[in-house]
């Protein structure tokens, strides 16, 4: 007996198809999304499931009369390049999705547990300079100006401040993809990390697609964001201001103190060694990327506009080239990968709470993006609560 059908409505087809990447979606599922719209075919109940899995449409979308209105505010502070992009992803949708949920959660858990908010939450303002919020961070966190010559690489020094940042109750999360999806990957086109702003549970999230140099930057510019108390999507590189927010223009200033110390800068700055030995000896000196001692240089005067701009676009190729070899780099271990882009804290909380009986299990895969297996055996990698 076939399955009963279920009437669609062609506007909402036509949202479907607008808000799908037809890149990553076989023709013949256009072919049936088409002939449902024209009355041609009715569908199921299953195939309607089928098909929210096929496009990442919700279920409940194709169920509606008239088209969704999402309301994705972060994703207004979009922009690429000069140009703001029209529609956010569905895989940017997901993970906006995902982290409120998460940070719901938490806010939820910590009044529970008569948590206090947390002060260094927006206790910075717009009108402060980028070094004394740079100094602020550095209180706050106990970190000496010179914290970044502790470590030996920009992948070490982002772990010690996402630690650090985790201790004082921030919450950061990392991932490259929807889940364990490889086919819904993060675009590092559309961002490099956001921030969603809250009194208890403030939330980080960095794309991993982009380099350790890139990720480190943007953990710090995302920092400055929590302190200022404003959200964030931050698709900018971290070589230029050019067609930002002063907001953003702001954090990225913070960003660049907090990683080449103004002072730290003018006593290694040699002029009478050529440019080019300099910019790479000054990266390596404060472990970051050659960009942003590129763009330290001209903010200071150190190198005329010209030569900024020359090397400014050498170091945009060297950008594309490294983010083109990490794509080709293997996931590594599947539990490792999955611990390391989840926040700690937040996943101790989580347990406890299961285990108190305040937190349903499926509530739990659910929020973690993971299943019963997975979420135990992340657990024993962690070494459990």
């Amino acid at each position: 007996m076939a399955g009963v059908t279920v009437p669609v409505h062609a506007p909402v087809i036509d949202w479907i198809v607008q808000n799908i990447r037809e890149d990553q979606i076989a023709p013949n599922v256009l072919n049936q999304l088409n002939a449902w719209k024209t009355g041609e075919k009715q569908p199921t109940l299953k195939q309607l499931e089928a098909m929210s899995k096929k496009t990442h449409i919700p279920f409940g979308y194709f169920l509606l009369q008239t088209p969704p209105d999402e309301d994705i505010v972060l994703a207004e502070y979009r922009t690429v390049g000069s140009k703001k992009r029209q529609k956010p992803s569905r895989e940017l949708i997901d993970i906006l999705d995902q982290m409120t949920a998460i940070q719901d959660w938490m806010r939820d858990d910590l009044k529970r547990e008569q948590s206090d908010a947390l002060p260094l939450v927006g206790s910075c303002s717009l009108h402060d300079s980028a070094t004394k919020i740079a100094q602020r961070i550095r209180d706050a966190l106990a970190l000496r100006t010179n914290w970044y010559r502790k470590e030996s690489s920009a992948e070490a020094n982002f772990n010690r401040i996402r630690n650090m940042l985790t201790q004082h109750g921030v919450l950061v999360f990392t991932g490259g993809k929807i889940g364990a999806n490889t086919h819904r990957p993060l675009d590092i086109r559309e961002f490099r990390a956001f921030t969603l702003v809250d009194a208890y549970a403030p939330l980080i999230f960095i794309n991993t697609t982009d380099t350790a140099n890139g990720r480190l930057f943007s953990l710090l510019h995302e920092t400055a964001h929590v302190w200022l108390g404003k959200n964030s999507l931050f698709n900018n590189s971290e070589w230029s201001d050019e067609h930002v927010s002063l907001l953003e223009q702001k954090c990225n200033a913070v960003a660049a103190e907090l990683l080449v110390p103004a002072a730290d800068f003018s006593e290694i700055w040699e002029s009478s060694i050529p440019v080019e030995d300099m910019i790479e000896g000054a990266a390596r000196h404060f472990r970051c990327s050659e960009a942003v001692i590129l763009r330290r240089a001209y903010e200071m005067k150190r190198i005329p506009r010209d030569v900024y701009a020359r090397m400014l676009a050498l170091q945009k190729e060297r950008w594309e080239h490294a983010k083109a070899q990490k794509k080709k780099s293997s996931g590594g271990d599947f539990y490792n990968t999955l611990l390391s882009n989840l926040d700690h804290r937040f996943l101790a909380a989580l347990e406890r709470s299961v285990i108190q009986g305040n937190t349903q299990d499926t509530d739990a895969y659910r929020l973690t993006a993971t299943n019963r297996r997975t979420y135990k055996g992340v657990l024993e990698r962690m070494g459990g609560i």
